[in-house]
């Protein structure tokens, strides 16, 4: 075997390449190695964020808007902030600039088109066995792939259209971020409209469903949707992306031996109560490289989440779990009755005191302090 990496990455997505990017670029930098699945990074999903401060990857943002709509049959409510826009960023700019990062740094390496078989725990390191028969040494293994036991107790599931029609004149300074729609004993659902320009827009069909639910997608009914209220062109599908998020709770990380650490999803990157996991990932990133900077390992508290914000969203999964018929309406009520910029950094997961205090006034007081009681 070749001398041990410092830290080798299994996965190569976005929590994997926000961190390694930053410690690359430390002054006495880890010898990292990636292990991507992939040959080739694909433009498979779409990060959104409201962009509370500035990170690595702030250049590959596409796109901004400072206003946003929640919509329920005829209720509807559009809220906006000057200070904190809602920004895109589509996953080939991101890999891209991180790997045009990375290859400018020392000490790193990057294996594309194979994956991790085994990983063996030794004294001191890990042992990671891989497709290609490979068997390289790492002093500690950051662990992306989501675990086989999913205990997540609900999932965000979604279809998106990139849709395009020379003939739309489409409104490009709101987003719609929640139209919902009737979806019976099967879960949430709502659809999401990115408008990207004057004829262009990027439409989901998403899903909040229990575990156990799995949604049926047709193009035929996001096209319909886009029609009814973008108009009714004849319009072109230019990408298309799908997603699968958990909401809750994954696997314990204390399954995982000491010099295994998993990051991102499976250690709670993704927000229990919305999907977002973006600027979560930046903060989580920029502490653990800050760690390692000043102790030369790794910081396994390092958490993606408060315990705080955690327990809330805990709350608000077993009010789902009751009453799913309401949450289109606890939705217009946050977004009705809480400023702005107060619900931006509630749902960024950097709330101030006032910020909770205002979430919990807007929502209705009984079904939420019953779950919180159980």
């Amino acid at each position: 075997m070749n001398r041990p990496f410092d830290i080798a990455f299994v996965g190569a997505g976005l929590s994997a390449m926000s961190l390694a990017v930053r410690l690359a670029a430390l002054p006495r930098p880890p010898r990292l190695l990636l292990i991507d699945p992939l040959a080739h990074p694909l433009r498979d999903r779409t990060w959104c964020h409201w962009q509370l401060d500035d990170d690595p990857f702030s250049s590959s943002i596409t796109h901004r808007w400072n206003r946003w709509t929640i919509r329920h049959n005829t209720r509807s409510t559009t809220s906006e902030s000057a200070t904190t826009p809602y920004a895109r960023i589509p996953s080939d700019r991101f890999h891209t600039l991180a790997s045009e990062k990375l290859s400018a740094a020392r000490e790193v390496t990057i294996l594309r088109g194979v994956s991790v078989t085994a990983l063996e725990t030794h004294p001191g390191h890990t042992a990671l066995h891989l497709s290609d028969g490979q068997c390289l040494q790492a002093d500690w293994v950051f662990d992306t792939r989501p675990p086989t036991d999913n205990r997540a107790p609900w999932r965000q599931i979604f279809r998106g259209l990139e849709l395009h029609s020379p003939e739309a004149r489409i409104d490009t300074g709101t987003v719609t971020l929640m139209d919902f729609q009737s979806a019976g004993s099967e879960g949430i659902r709502f659809f999401y409209i990115l408008p990207l320009d004057p004829h262009t827009a990027l439409v989901e069909d998403t899903w909040l469903v229990p575990r156990g639910k799995t949604p049926l997608f047709s193009d035929s009914e996001i096209l319909a949707h886009t029609s009814k209220h973008l108009g009714a062109k004849p319009w072109q599908i230019l990408h298309r992306e799908e997603g699968n998020l958990p909401m809750g709770q994954l696997a314990a990380a204390s399954a995982n031996p000491a010099r295994i650490l998993p990051w991102g999803t499976p250690a709670g990157a993704v927000r229990a109560s919305s999907g977002y996991a973006y600027s979560r990932i930046q903060r989580a990133s920029a502490a653990m490289a800050t760690h390692w900077s000043h102790h030369q390992c790794p910081d396994p508290h390092t958490r993606h989440e408060s315990p705080l914000l955690s327990w809330m969203d805990r709350v608000f999964l077993r009010v789902m779990d009751r009453y799913p018929e309401q949450v289109p309406d606890f939705f217009l009520r946050l977004f009705t009755r809480v400023p702005s910029d107060a619900l931006i950094r509630f749902l960024e997961s950097e709330p101030r005191p006032s910020d909770i205090f205002k979430i919990m006034r807007a929502l209705p007081t009984a079904p939420f302090l019953a779950a919180a009681l159980r």
